[in-house]
């Protein structure tokens, strides 16, 4: 590919809509345009990042038997589904894994996400289908996605997302989601799935209750300082409600409610902080409240596990300007439900190991649906019809190529990793107005594109320091120059992208390095 002739040229200012640093790059080095309504346009090098990144996949897959299918983007799943119930009927056909591009549409998501949060992004996608649970393929698959990352150079974590799911994450201090990770064991999990080993309550006597006057006190922080106490060792209570259903909320007192756990537990993010007469209906008064004397009729009390971890703890008493002291449970109330609703916060103890908890921003790259039974059936070895069992993978492609230039850029541009670049070679020719450059330079290119190499040939009319410039801002991993001094040595400078020193090769030099380049390329 000439330069001269690439759609898409190179920008020396940082553009206002891409606010990440490796996302300017993309736009400054000609990868990418923003469009209109949060879409963005991918420019011939883009779409050669895309193709890579696409080829990894489908060689990651391969050994796994993987085939190729294309549905229209709006069908999924629903012609997935119809699909495998037409043509899958034997358990000889299984286990079955089909793969597709695809192009998502998404809801736009705030600017200052850049790549990460265009519209419409490029996927590729992997279905599952066989027998009982697919024993052993979701671990071959992820060992596959594994590869992908390495190849990339990047390290996503995969976390617990949801019912059955599971997303890799790619941290970055500007993520749009929050992932919560162990050091000392490994767990992980997106904030809003994270638990916490809650400690045991305290080895002390449950005293009786009593009702003590806090005037005032209407507040968790007024309460604790009124009464000399720590807010963990309060009730809160907080009440939401749902078309006039009123939900009662207990946890610790020092813990705030996580507004996805909630909107979880409601079944829906339409609820709203319940009203006077709503709480009134129900026996309780605000700021003062308790789950002591609800009516458990016209209530729906869930409880945290927080509220495990403490006794005699105070609570509001359902009458102004009043608490009870030494509230207990069992003793003294029983919730209708127990449901983690509390946000982690850093420092919590890991449910699995007791070490601290750490919380980072993250990106999303992939996301995995556990295996479940589908409404299909396949005949088993002995004739019986048996349900169809499907797991899905998921990969961004868009996001996957907005975190590897994230992660991989320096003070003067992209420094793309050689499995996932554009192009292989950068080839740039100075002098090429003196013939005997001209005819190295045009037959070096030819002789590498001959021998299958994707070389971007810089045949511009430009300064060397411009050509010099654009080729670190494009991050290619090899550059090659040719100039009046090589034609006259009969050697090519090489230098690679994230090295210092520059190198004079000869023809078996020039071997050499090439052949360095293809074995980390992989190919």
């Amino acid at each position: 590919m000439r330069l001269s002739q690439l759609f898409g040229k190179t920008l020396r200012q940082p553009p206002v809509e891409a606010p990440l640093p490796g996302q300017q790059l993309l736009v400054r080095a000609g990868y990418v345009r923003s469009l209109e309504a949060g879409q963005v346009a991918y420019l011939p090098l883009g779409r050669g990042v895309l193709h890579r990144l696409q080829s990894l996949v489908r060689r990651a897959l391969i050994p796994l038997n993987v085939q190729e299918i294309a549905l229209p983007p709006a069908s999924q799943p629903g012609s997935l589904l119809s699909l495998v119930r037409r043509e899958v009927d034997s358990y000889r056909q299984l286990p079955l894994l089909l793969f597709q591009e695809t192009w998502r549409s998404v809801t736009p998501g705030s600017s200052r996400l850049g790549l990460f949060g265009v519209a419409g992004r490029p996927w590729v996608e992997l279905d599952a289908v066989g027998e009982a649970d697919l024993p052993g393929l979701e671990e071959q698959v992820l060992a596959a996605l594994d590869r992908v990352w390495a190849a990339c150079d990047l390290k996503p974590v995969w976390a617990l997302a949801g019912e059955g799911q599971r997303r890799a994450f790619f941290i970055h201090p500007a993520g749009d989601e929050r992932l919560v990770r162990c050091p000392a064991c490994g767990y992980a999990a997106g904030h809003a799935w994270a638990t916490t080993a809650w400690p045991a309550p305290p080895d002390e006597p449950e005293l009786p209750p009593e009702e003590v006057f806090t005037p005032g006190c209407n507040t968790i922080a007024a309460l604790a300082g009124y009464l000399h106490i720590p807010a963990a060792r309060t009730l809160k209570m907080v009440f939401y409600s749902v078309e006039g259903q009123v939900t009662c909320l207990v946890i610790r007192g020092d813990r705030t409610v996580d507004e996805a756990r909630l909107a979880r537990l409601l079944g829906t993010s339409r609820y709203y902080a319940s009203l006077e007469e709503e709480l009134a209906a129900v026996g309780a008064v605000g700021g003062y409240a308790s789950p002591v004397g609800l009516d458990r009729s016209r209530v729906r009390v869930v409880a945290d596990p927080s509220v495990r971890s403490g006794k005699n703890f105070v609570s509001g008493a359902n009458r102004p300007d009043y608490h009870l002291r030494n509230v207990n449970l069992p003793r003294d109330f029983e919730p209708g439900e127990w449901a983690d609703l509390v946000r982690i916060e850093p420092g919590d103890p890991c449910p699995h190991c007791g070490a601290a908890l750490e919380i980072e921003a993250a990106f999303s790259l992939a996301e995995q649906t556990a295996p479940a039974p589908c409404r299909a059936d396949y005949l088993d070895a002995g004739g019986r019809p048996q349900p169809l069992w499907l797991a899905g993978w998921r990969l961004d492609l868009g996001r996957l190529m907005a975190a590897v230039a994230e992660g991989h850029h320096d003070g003067h541009g992209l420094c793309w990793p050689p499995a996932c670049a554009p192009l292989d070679l950068h080839l740039v020719a100075l002098d090429l107005r003196l013939e005997e450059v001209a005819a190295q330079a045009h037959a070096l290119y030819e002789q590498l594109q001959a021998t299958g190499w994707a070389v971007l040939y810089d045949d511009r009319e430009v300064s060397a320091g411009v050509k010099f410039n654009d080729a670190d801002l494009v991050g290619l991993p090899l550059r090659l120059t040719v100039s009046k001094r090589s034609a006259q040595e009969g050697l090519i400078e090489a230098k690679w992208r994230t090295a210092v020193e520059r190198l004079r090769l000869d023809e078996a030099g020039l071997a050499a390095e090439l052949t360095r380049l293809q074995d980390l390329r992989g190919r």
